[in-house]
């Protein structure tokens, strides 16, 4: 697909902080590649009416065939319990993952960006037992960090830099394994990573991330 350049591309800064709210809907138990996606539903007018997705590299986890396997696989060899707390959490990320998570946005005007990202899950233990219980697993929490790789199209084509997220995800019947619905926000801190700027800029970026 191609972008055009909008009206104001040439003066949009080459420092840019863009921020938005987004929702969607993912399913890491059904779904091969798991992918949670969905539409950008306020913030930015450069990116709010478009459209968002995230990828888990799931090439080492049990088959979709099998979801009560799948899950439990996933709970044991993702999520940490801590005591003081009372909540499990879970982090998917280049460490836990043969490959890091992958994430997209799209906007018909604007163009596309994206790159990799770190996922956060925590569902909290309401009885505070240490024991996962079904009515539990209706609801948690997510969040994470980000990093814009420079091979965005459009108006984002110049543009690299770091981000943030944070949100929920909510799921009706656990026990027969729907689609989580997820809502949530994210600020993107982005600079121009064009040629000449491109060995201070990755500089900058990387400074910033470790």
């Amino acid at each position: 697909m191609c972008f055009a350049l909008s009206a104001n591309a040439q003066t949009w800064p080459d420092s840019l902080v863009i921020e938005f709210h987004f929702e969607g809907f993912g399913n890491v138990v059904m779904d091969s590649p798991p992918i949670y996606a969905g539409d950008i539903t306020g913030g930015d007018a450069r990116v709010n009416g478009g459209t968002w997705w995230i990828q888990i590299d799931d090439s080492e986890w049990p088959d979709v065939t099998d979801p009560s396997a799948r899950w439990q696989y996933i709970f044991d060899n993702y999520y940490v319990y801590d005591p003081g707390s009372y909540s499990w959490t879970a982090v998917f990320d280049g460490n836990s993952l043969p490959t890091k998570p992958t994430w997209e946005i799209n906007h018909s005007v604007n163009g596309m960006m994206g790159g990799t990202l770190v996922s956060i899950s925590t569902i909290v233990d309401m009885d505070m037992d240490g024991v996962l219980d079904l009515d539990e697993r209706t609801f948690g929490t997510f969040g994470g960090t980000m990093m814009v790789m420079k091979y965005g199209t459009g108006n984002f084509a110049k543009y690299c830099g770091l981000g943030s997220y944070d949100g929920y995800f909510m799921n009706a019947d656990p026990a027969n394994f729907p689609p989580d619905f997820v809502e949530g926000d994210c600020l993107l801190d982005l600079i121009n990573c064009e040629v000449d700027n491109e060995m201070a800029s990755w500089s900058d970026i990387k400074t910033l991330h470790r």
